[in-house]
């Protein structure tokens, strides 16, 4: 096992194609955000309106940015000092004097403590075995998991 001093630090964060949500985002909310609900219909029948104003609803492209506020910020810290898992609104410190192991619930792993249990965000199942080298030694060693292989499309004899 290796000391707490030889480990590195490890970040788990949301991947950054996560971000394309953001731009996908940014173009649903623009017409929205950018147009008048005041339509009128001219001698012709059809519907006309001002081409671009800015109004209240212009505030709808605040959707865009928390979301790539909350992509930025969530994040799972893990070190020589502990276990920080970061959110949106806040941080939670955990030391290792407090974490007594890990509980996996479905999708989700949790730091389990004296006080209950905490969330690690953007900590997956699959990168169990790296969080326990990042802890230097504090939680036992966990194999890699194997890569699952798509299916042959050989026929089988």
């Amino acid at each position: 096992m290796a000391s707490g001093s030889d480990a590195a630090a490890r970040a788990f964060r949301l991947p950054a194609p996560t971000y394309l949500i953001v731009l996908f985002l940014a173009f649903g909310v623009a017409p929205l955000a950018f147009t008048s609900i005041a339509f009128s219909r001219d001698e012709h029948g059809s519907l006309t309106g001002p081409p671009a104003t800015v109004g209240w609803q212009t505030l709808l492209m605040l959707v865009p940015v928390v979301a790539a506020v909350f992509i930025a910020r969530t994040a799972t810290f893990v070190g020589a000092n502990g276990i920080r898992a970061r959110a949106l609104f806040g941080s939670r410190r955990l030391g290792w004097d407090d974490v007594r192991g890990l509980s996996i619930e479905g999708r989700n792993v949790y730091a389990v403590t004296t006080g209950g249990a905490v969330r690690l965000p953007c900590v997956h199942v699959n990168d169990l075995a790296e969080l326990a080298r990042a802890s230097g030694g504090r939680l036992p060693e966990i194999a890699d998991p194997r890569p699952k292989y798509a299916p042959s499309r050989r026929r089988r004899r």
